[in-house]
């Protein structure tokens, strides 16, 4: 792999990443479109052979062109199935627009709070990624709010807001984003679900590439919800395996049942979903025995006063 690496980039330029202390995954890179350092951190777009446009932030892929469904359809449509009818929603992160545009595809929405904290991935997804989320900025229903989003649901909770649906697009537990990934956090987002059948949904890291952060971030959320649902899928983008946690007030809140899915689906008009049917349903809850075990381990939570989160 070392040999075919080093001649790669005899050739053309190669992006490297790193998915785990000693492992990771490349690709080409054809083309560097833009580049630009915000307030908060380094944001590039860059053309590359085989996946089409992608995002970076930090030297971290965030999106690709061609994968990007794989994150962000189950993440949006699996929660949203398993409730009946989510009117309101919260977005925290996710500046690029593709979770918002597929929330959005529900019929019941009404109300979307979009928050995001660096206003440059906005608008340089805008400019580079038009047909990913772009037209969904503009909708009726979405207001978007520039600022950091523990403030945001700081203060909602102080003026007794509520949602149907909090969905969290963060990028890994580090560095700002620490303060997003703790128990006294989780517990402000506890309080702004509407009712029993509503939800927060999370990624969780890869169970594989990251097994202790994985396992962390659950035992953190368990400390503050009554039910914690782990979801797997294959996310290509980010090197294989990937995780989130479905989470609710409630311990029987919400029914992961094939055939409700099915209902839905049909019911809401859901067209050309790629990897979501009645088939499909029951892998994205089918945690494997390895992972579980993960989530046996005594894991200490993430609390304000000790955030840190292991990179593997």
């Amino acid at each position: 792999m070392r040999k075919l690496l080093k001649a790669l980039q005899n050739f053309c330029k190669v992006h490297t990443e790193y998915t785990s202390t000693h492992s990771g995954w490349f690709f080409e890179i054809s083309k560097e479109l833009k580049k630009e350092q915000t307030k908060w951190q380094k944001i590039c777009v860059v053309e590359t052979k085989e996946f089409g446009k992608a995002l970076l932030l930090d030297g971290i892929t965030q999106i690709t062109e061609k994968q990007e469904y794989q994150y962000h359809e189950p993440m949006a449509h699996v929660p949203l199935l398993c409730h009946p009818e989510p009117e309101s929603v919260l977005i925290i992160g996710g500046g690029d627009g593709a979770l918002l545009r597929e929330i959005l595809l529900h019929p019941s929405i009404k109300k979307a709070d979009f928050v995001e904290l660096d206003e440059g991935v906005i608008e340089f997804c805008k400019e580079y990624f038009p047909e990913m989320g772009a037209s969904s900025f503009s909708d009726s229903r979405v207001t978007i709010h520039i600022e950091d989003g523990r403030a945001f649901a700081q203060r909602a909770a102080a003026e007794k807001k509520s949602y149907d649906a909090i969905f969290m697009d963060m990028t890994d537990p580090s560095g700002p984003s620490l303060a997003l990934y703790t128990r006294e956090f989780f517990m402000i987002i506890e309080h702004l679900l509407k009712d029993d059948v509503s939800f927060f949904i999370m990624h969780s890291e890869s169970p594989d590439l990251r097994p202790n952060t994985f396992a962390k971030i659950h035992a953190t959320l368990n400390t503050v919800f009554p039910r914690v649902q782990p979801m797997i899928s294959y996310v290509r983008m980010y090197g294989g395996l990937w995780s989130w946690a479905l989470c609710s007030k409630g311990l029987k809140s919400f029914s992961t049942k094939p055939s409700i899915a099915d209902e839905r689906i049909r019911e809401r008009n859901l067209q050309n979903l790629k990897i979501i049917n009645e088939e499909t349903w029951s892998s994205f809850f089918s945690l494997w025995p390895v992972h579980k075990t993960l989530l046996l381990k005594n894991t200490e939570p993430a609390t304000d006063k000790n955030p840190e989160y292991p990179l593997n």
